[in-house]
């Protein structure tokens, strides 16, 4: 038999400590998926060269050069983030889709603040090749889109 002090402390870690616990970890998961820093009223395209993508998880990272519109012969460096892997590699994506040095065209929801760069939407190679990124400002919530 159980002595009542631990039965006790059972009851409330299973009802009260580990629900309280899971709710915590939903609320963190959401605001991780916030897109307010881009402005989703706007989409943006610009044109350069790859410099390097990051290829991981939370988020695929781009990183492009851009000729520089207020200063010639300089180049701008442009951040955009994607989606996760998994959301990639459902699209089409791969790890070596892009590369440093392809000359690509990229459309994307700008950040607020002004920094160069946002939430990558399309990418295009000059073969005419499209990847896209389904995620992002405006797109529908995980629960409401198909399965």
């Amino acid at each position: 038999m159980i002595a009542p002090e631990v039965r006790w402390k059972r009851i409330v870690q299973r009802r009260l400590i580990w629900p309280a616990l899971l709710l915590m970890s939903v609320g963190i998961a959401q605001a991780h998926h916030t897109y307010a820093m881009f402005d989703g009223a706007k989409s943006l395209t610009v044109r350069g060269t790859i410099a390097k993508v990051e290829w991981g998880n939370p988020h695929v990272f781009v990183w492009m050069y851009v000729r520089s519109g207020s200063t010639p012969g300089q180049y701008d460096l442009y951040a955009f983030e994607a989606g996760s892997i998994g959301e990639l590699t459902r699209l089409g994506w791969s790890s070596t889709a892009l590369k440093a040095g392809d000359k690509v065209s990229i459309e994307y929801h700008p950040l607020r603040d002004g920094r160069r760069g946002g939430h990558l939407t399309t990418a295009t190679t000059p073969d005419g090749r499209v990847l896209k990124c389904l995620s992002g400002p405006g797109s529908p919530p995980r629960s409401a889109s198909p399965r």
